[in-house]
This record gives C-alpha cells, sequence and structure tokens, in this order.
C-alpha cells in the first residue's frame, strides 16, 4: 500500500520541531521491539497522553492490556512505526493521536492528519484483519498552535473517514472540559487520574474491562502540582499495591520501560516518571512516596522496590556527590517510613552509563559505587550491577548496542531485564535473540513507504 506523499519541506518542519525530543522517542519505539508479542491484546497506541497512564493497571492488572504510547509523537512516527501494533496481530487497538500534529507548524491542518489517521486505521485493517480498531477522538486543548476549532474540525473529518472502514469512533472530546479549566489537568494537555477514570468509563463497554478507578479515590500529586510528573503521581495515588508485588520506582529510564511485559510478570509494577533525559530530582522522589506507597488505604508494603533515581542532580551543573547521597538517604528513609524492611526488599540500581566515557570515569562510577556502600550499610537492602551489563570491556565506554544518544535501546531494556530478572521472583526476561527475532518480525510487518 502506497503511504500518503509527504513533501520535504514539511519534514524540515517536522524535525526541526522535534529534534529536542526525538532521541527520547526513538528508545521508546525501540523498546516496542524488545516485548514479547502476546496474543489477543489489547493495545494503546498514540502519544504522551496514552504514554503517561498506566492502563492495564488501571483495568484490573490486566497483562493483556499494553501501552504503545510515545510522548511527544505525531501521526507521522504512528505510522513509521505500526509495525510493532500489527505484529502483534491484536485482538482491540485503541488509536489516540493527533493533538501534536495540531501543535506544530505545517502539519496541523485538519484534513491532512484525519487522512493520516485514517491510513493507519487502513493499515492495521490490512495487516492484521481480525482486529478491532477503535479511534479516540482528539482531546481539547488550546495550549501552543493548538485549537478548539482546528480539533473539532479534525475530529469531525477523522469520524467521517473511519467510520466507513469499520473502525469505531469514540468522541471523548466532549467528556474532557476539565482539561480547559485545568480541573484535571495541570498544563491544559495532558489529564490526572480523575480524567482518566472518565477515559475509562466511557471506553468500558469496548474495551470489556472494568476501571479500578472509583468515584472516592483522592488524588495525591506528591506535592506537585504543575507538570506531568506530578499527574503521573496522581495515578500511582490510585493503584493498589499488594504484598506480593515489586514496584520499579525511578527517572525516566523506568519510565520507559514496560517492566510487567519486559520480566512477564503481573506483579511487577512501575513507578518511573519523566521525559526526555534524566527525570525528578530526590526531593521531589521523597515527596512522592506517599503518593506511591500509601495514598488512598489501598496499600500494601510490597514484596520488594528496586530504586533507580538520582540521575538529574548527578549530572547537572556543578553537582554535589555528598548532597545527592544525603537526599539518597533521605529518599530511603522516607519509602522505610511506608515499607519497612522487616516486609520489603529495597535493591538500589546502579545508573546507566552515559554516552561519554569521560563522564562515566569522573560521575558514574564513582556514585554507583556510593550507591553500593549505601546499600550495604541499609537493612534488608542490596544493590544491582545494571551498569556494568550495559558496557564494552573498557567498563567505561557505553554498549552502543544498548545505549544511543544517553538512551537505552530495546535491545538495552532487554540486557537490565535479564540482569534484575534473578533479583524478581517469577520473573523470566527474554533471551537476546528471542528479541533479535522480535525485531525482525516487526520490521517484517512494518509496510513499505
Amino acid at each position: 500500500m502506497k503511504r500518503i506523499f509527504f513533501s520535504a519541506l514539511a519534514f524540515m518542519f517536522v524535525a526541526m520541531a522535534a529534534t529536542a525530543d526525538l532521541p527520547f522517542r526513538q528508545h521508546r519505539f525501540d523498546q516496542f521491539k524488545a516485548l514479547p508479542l502476546q496474543e489477543d491484546a489489547i493495545v494503546f497506541f498514540g502519544n504522551s497522553i496514552t504514554n503517561m497512564h498506566e492502563w492495564w493497571e488501571a483495568l484490573g492488572s490486566e497483562q493483556k492490556v499494553l501501552n504503545r504510547g510515545n510522548s511527544g509523537a505525531n501521526t507521522f512516527e504512528l505510522l513509521d512505526n505500526i509495525g510493532s501494533v500489527i505484529a502483534l496481530q491484536p485482538a482491540k487497538v485503541f488509536i489516540g493521536i493527533g493533538t501534536n500534529d495540531l501543535g506544530t507548524k505545517s502539519i496541523d491542518q485538519p484534513d491532512s492528519v484525519a487522512a493520516r489517521i485514517s491510513e493507519m486505521v487502513s493499515l492495521i485493517r490490512a495487516g492484521s484483519p481480525k482486529t478491532e480498531i477503535f479511534v479516540q477522538s482528539i482531546l481539547p486543548s488550546t495550549v501552543g498552535l493548538r485549537t478548539l476549532e482546528k480539533i473539532s474540525a479534525t475530529n469531525a473529518r477523522v469520524k467521517e473517514l473511519v467510520e466507513p472502514q469499520g473502525a469505531t469512533f469514540i468522541n471523548l472530546y466532549d467528556d474532557m472540559p476539565g482539561i480547559l479549566t485545568k480541573d484535571i489537568s495541570y498544563d491544559g494537555l495532558h489529564i490526572t487520574s480523575k480524567g482518566y477514570a472518565t477515559w475509562l468509563d466511557k471506553i468500558a463497554p469496548f474495551v470489556g474491562l472494568k476501571s479500578i478507578y472509583t468515584p472516592d479515590m483522592v488524588e495525591n500529586n506528591g506535592g506537585i502540582s504543575n507538570n506531568s510528573f506530578g499527574m503521573r503521581n496522581t495515578y500511582f495515588s490510585s493503584y493498589p499495591v499488594k504484598s506480593s508485588d515489586v514496584l520499579i520506582i525511578g527517572d525516566e529510564m523506568i519510565h520507559g520501560g514496560e517492566w510487567h511485559e519486559l520480566l512477564a510478570n503481573p506483579n511487577v509494577k512501575n513507578r518511573g516518571t519523566g521525559w526526555g533525559y534524566g527525570g525528578m530530582g530526590l526531593k521531589n522522589w521523597i515527596n512522592a512516596v506517599e503518593a506511591i506507597l500509601a495514598a488512598n488505604g489501598n496499600k500494601q508494603a510490597p514484596q520488594k522496590i528496586l530504586l533507580y533515581a538520582g540521575v538529574a542532580p548527578l549530572y547537572a551543573k556543578d553537582a554535589d556527590m555528598d548532597a545527592i547521597i544525603a537526599d539518597y538517604k533521605a529518599l530511603i528513609e522516607k519509602i522505610r517510613s511506608y515499607a519497612p524492611a522487616s516486609e520489603t526488599r529495597l535493591e538500589i540500581m546502579s545508573l546507566i552509563p552515559r554516552g561519554d566515557s569521560a563522564l562515566n570515569d569522573s560521575l558514574t562510577v564513582p556514585f554507583n559505587r556510593m550507591l553500593q556502600a549505601l546499600a550495604l550499610e541499609s537493612e534488608n537492602t542490596g544493590f544491582i550491577d545494571i551498569y556494568t551489563p550495559l558496557t564494552t570491556d573498557s567498563s567505561v565506554t557505553a554498549n552502543p548496542d544498548f545505549i544511543e544518544n544517553e538512551y537505552l535501546t530495546g535491545r538495552g531494556y532487554g540486557s537490565v531485564a535479564r540482569t534484575i530478572a534473578p533479583y524478581i521472583p517469577g520473573s523470566k526476561a527474554r533471551c537476546a535473540k528471542c528479541i533479535d527475532d522480535t525485531y525482525k518480525k516487526i520490521a517484517d510487518a512494518t509496510p513499505a513507504k
């Protein structure tokens, strides 16, 4: 099938607009290739508004619910990476895309955005004929170049195009006025747990699963009320935690991974946050602990916590290593106030290598040694070296198969999963050859341009 023509000029404008966070999006798309091709999957495919939510947990920790969202993604990028969906041959796919197109000069025309969404439906229909396809409307927003007029026009055109193709169009626009008033949003674009509760209520009949959100849940943003980190904390505050769970808490690298899939373990829960290299500062993590481990009275002390933190302060200008370690100790103390050593095993993970070998030699390696020492002096606490398996023989040079532009590749996520799997009961990470095979299957399933 021929792909819709996209002019060289438009490509240039998109590239200019997306340069800053393109490596982030590339590593997230690549991570999808490290994940198993599950049968009968229910896939959420979209941009940051899809990416930032833990759909599978919000739908009762149902392992077949898969998140294939990517922060910053536009329709062109989803088309380029649609093989990750087609290769799954999913039972259902829920598409949520278009707001970033409408927020980007030169690709913000409703008719062309709708045509590209329609093309996604055609490609999935051709490559996975049995998949039920649901196209969700673009949510209201006036952030940046977005206008309600263009969003409404795009939604109307999408509906006109996809319904004759046999897809179901779901209008979420009318259900989300709270984005504009910031009752369910901090930035006028993304949404808090209350927004997702409304979303899941709307799509539950199509998904066939029930939302865990209840009207009496209280949003706890971990003291952050102005950005996506705080909004993500509101989800964590809502999700139950069982004594059999393993929480992986940490920076962007953690957020970027679908760990329950990487480890084939429904007890593993992602508590990472951040887009772009790094993540939250340690003081914000200290504040977020209550939301993760105590809010809403539906949480037990988990059997294990894996902690990956410190990236942002370590690589900041004029970093103070002693102050960072002091904050790290305070973070451990805060975790222990809700997950005592008598109930929860804590594993401190080393930071992954940077692309700059000199930086690893001067900062990353010394910091990881300090973390190891900190683990040794803490009760029921261990240290997991995920750094070394990601390097070459020099021990300060990142392996380019695993680290690219400072981010883990899909194969890098596979390496980390194999390193941590022995520390998490019931986990089974995929072999390197298994991941290579999936790369090939996804490439084969990707339509030619």
